[in-house]
């Protein structure tokens, strides 16, 4: 009666809005055999953008019309199409239409003469900033590609002559092969005409593909998507859903080519999945923004929805360990695991990056919404029933047979069969709930309410995906509300009768409480810890040295990057008046406070007395300060160079060896002088040792943050690497020098956390 109510009320609501007519009138100059014309906009009613909108009607004198109600005051955006953006609609300039718009304030109808459609117009692909503003920002290359099998680089020339090539679908469908075969890989070329609006414009490449493939502007690479091979071995398919970026030269004739392999074409084929690739340009803000918005919610949608339902799977998971005679918990919490790896797949779809991993994704949401239904089956089956009834057996045999088919089959027979079973096994859950309320539990509404929340939820959902109603807020997936309203109900119902027979319950929520308080009086002190962490890293890199010094025979470079808040790495120079000039880097063991405290006490050292002693002695002076502070277990390893003119001595306590560019035979000398680290036993004979430096010579100073710097294999950059990174880069200036390091080790680590500081002085002679 209430819900009768309900819906009298909103019909009532609804009639009191005045509604007008309005009839719209495509008149094509020409229409290709079998077609249909379809309307799309902004309004449920004209597509919500779908290009397979409500479809015009014929009519004698050849124009196609469609009459639709809409209320007052509606602000009607549309376009027209053959069912498809590849088929829409073209001006007398061979470019798609602005959208058209309209104001609805009367009985009106709206005339649009069509003179080209996209897929037939026989003319340039032209690309300008009134095509981008006509497709909103978001324009797709379907046209004019033209396609060779094979492999050769010379292919990706702009003036490379292409007129005999096939002109084909790029998407490959599999209705739509190339008339010479598809032997896995191939070029495709497209000429483009770029508008001066256009030109050293950035704009947003988005590559959809199923396989790899690499794009070529005016014969130059742009960018590489996954691994092209013209074996299946070595390909690697990979989409990648991040927008790169692409400016057009300033010139009006320009090719866009394709490098594409896909060896997997005939059995995307067999599973009905396109086979090729189709190229997306628009403003790279607006896409850069909308991937960052949809990583954004996305992400935290999966979280969300996959994690309450996974926290209650583990509530009554551990609820049937500790009481198993209530076998409903056990099915519960499997049924919540379900729902948690469906809702999970379902968000994880926009991080996909290979038509393989979709196509799994696929099988295990199907997988998935079995195993939640079904016992989502067995948990109301046994609220309701004393036992499991007969019919029950068949809807866990048949779900059992669709899982088992679907691993080993993709037909479609198998998925008309899963959607014929979901339908009758959501009215079997309607029906076992109503019957829990109303002749077994009347306490039982509350996980009804749940359920019948689920069942409206998927209903809902089914109505989007055949695109029958428009989705809320522009969110196409809904029924995971419906989980998470159901996982609420549920875990109130049965944690209720749970309770009844388990005060430990409370104990566990006065134990959850003092958690929480404990957890934020952590937080409290972890900030705290971050922000004496940052003043002690601020007090750290004042005590470098603000400029490297000038001297008329040597150019000199730093650069120190730290693997924790307060590093343990140490660059200093002191120049006297008679231009001798003394470089030392240090490296501290461990990171944070303590080895700042120890970068600290040398610096002090360094600046008393670090150009005026022997280098050995100094190292002593060091060793006995340090050991009458009683640091504990802190030591300093460090090095000292001087040069005077051409001459360089030097002394090491536990660095890495001074590496020596050669400009005349470009080698690199290893000069390793062993030592103990400061702080250690006092009277250790430490090494002091010159060489000469020639012009053009390069001399690299470094902590052991590189040397032992570890990549995604654990393995080390070690010292022979190292000296093959400098000599190719050893006759740059020094800061050149640092970058080569810089990226060699961005490489090396691919991805991995810094493990340690790393610091480096170059020094050259001019």
């Amino acid at each position: 009666m209430f819900l009768l109510i309900l819906l009298l009320t909103a019909w009532s609501c609804k009639t009191s809005f005045r509604e007008y007519e309005v009839t719209f009138m495509a008149l094509p100059d020409s229409l290709p055999a079998g077609s249909a014309i379809h309307l799309t906009g902004n309004q449920f009613k004209l597509g919500n953008w779908r290009p397979d909108g409500p479809a015009l009607n014929p009519q004698p004198d050849g124009s196609w019309t469609k009459t639709l109600k809409f209320e007052k005051d509606a602000q009607l955006e549309y376009k027209f199409t053959r069912g498809s953006w590849r088929n829409e609609a073209f001006s007398d300039a061979g470019l798609e239409f602005p959208n058209f718009t309209l104001t609805v304030t009367r009985d009106t109808t709206v005339t649009v003469r069509i003179p080209h459609w996209r897929d037939t117009y026989r003319g340039k692909t032209v690309l300008s900033y009134e095509r981008m503003v006509n497709k909103v920002g978001n324009l797709e290359l379907f046209e004019n590609w033209r396609y060779h099998p094979g492999d050769d680089p010379a292919w990706s020339a702009p003036d490379f002559e292409d007129r005999e090539w096939e002109t084909v679908n790029p998407l490959l469908p599999f209705d739509q092969y190339p008339a010479s075969g598809w032997p896995g890989i191939g070029w495709f070329r497209t000429h483009l005409t770029i508008d001066s609006s256009l030109w050293a414009v950035p704009l947003a490449i988005f590559v959809d593909q199923a396989g790899a493939s690499e794009v070529y502007l005016n014969g130059r690479m742009l960018y590489r998507f996954g691994e092209v091979s013209a074996a299946k071995e070595g390909e690697q398919p990979f989409f990648d859903r991040t927008p790169r970026a692409i400016v057009f030269d300033n010139q009006h004739d320009q090719v866009l080519a394709v490098r594409y392999s896909n060896h997997s074409a005939e059995y995307l084929k067999q599973i009905g999945y396109e086979a090729g690739f189709l190229i997306r340009l628009g403003h790279l803000n607006s896409y850069t923004q909308g991937r960052i918005e949809e990583v954004r919610n996305a992400s935290l949608s999966q979280i969300i929805f996959s994690a309450v339902p996974l926290t209650l799977a583990l509530v009554h998971l551990l609820m049937f360990i500790f009481y198993p005679a209530a076998k409903e918990n056990l099915f519960y919490a499997v049924s919540m695991i379900g729902f948690a790896a469906l809702s999970y797949v379902n968000f994880q779809f926009f991080f996909t990056n290979s038509v393989h991993s979709i196509i799994l994704l696929n099988r295990i949401l199907l997988l998935s919404t079995l195993t939640a239904l079904v016992f989502g089956l067995l948990t109301t089956y046994t609220r309701g029933y004393s036992k499991l009834p007969r019919h029950g057996f068949i809807f866990v045999g048949v779900a059992a047979i669709i899982a088992v088919s679907s691993l080993f089959s993709h037909s479609k027979i198998v998925g008309t069969i899963f959607d014929i079973f979901l339908g009758i096994a959501l009215v079997e859950l309607i029906r076992v709930i109503f019957r829990c309320i109303f002749r077994m539990k009347k306490r039982e509404w509350i996980s009804g309410i749940g359920f019948l929340a689920l069942t409206a939820a998927v209903v809902y959902q089914i109505l989007i995906d055949a695109n029958l109603v428009s989705a809320p807020g522009g969110r196409d997936v809904v029924y995971v509300y419906g989980v998470l309203v159901l996982s609420i109900a549920m875990s109130i119902n049965l944690a209720r009768d749970f309770a009844r027979a388990n005060q430990q319950l409370l104990e566990s929520e006065r134990q959850a409480r003092e958690q929480e308080i404990q957890r934020r009086l952590l937080e409290a002190d972890n900030a705290r810890k971050t922000a004496e962490l940052e003043e002690a890293r601020r007090i750290q890199l004042s005590m470098l040295p603000e400029k490297v010094p000038q001297l008329p025979h040597l150019d000199i470079a730093v650069y120190m990057k730290t693997a924790s808040e307060v590093g343990g790495d140490y660059y200093d120079f002191q120049l006297d008046s008679s231009g001798i000039l003394t470089a030392a880097i240090g490296d501290a063991t461990g990171h944070g406070t303590r080895a700042g405290i120890m970068v600290t006490l040398m610096k002090s050292l360094f600046n008393t007395m670090g150009n005026t002693f022997y280098i050995p002695d100094f190292f002593h002076h060091c060793t006995r300060m340090i050991r009458k502070m009683h640091l504990g277990n802190l030591y300093m390893a460090m090095l000292l160079v001087r040069i005077r003119g051409n001459k360089l001595v030097a002394s090491s306590a536990g660095m890495p060896p001074i590496l020596i560019f050669r400009k005349q035979n470009r080698a690199v000398e290893e000069l390793l002088i062993k030592g103990m680290p400061l702080g250690g036993p006092e009277g250790y004979h430490y090494q002091q040792v010159g060489v000469e430096l020639s012009p053009g010579d390069a001399v690299l100073l470094m902590s052991d943050g590189l040397e032992e710097l570890f990549n995604d294999k654990w393995e080390i950059f070690d010292t022979s690497r190292i000296k093959t990174v400098f000599a190719e880069a050893g006759d740059r200036d020094p800061q050149e020098i640092i970058a080569h390091l810089n990226e060699a080790a961005e490489r090396w680590r691919n991805g991995r956390p810094q493990n340690d500081d790393m610091t480096f002085v170059v020094l050259k002679m001019k």
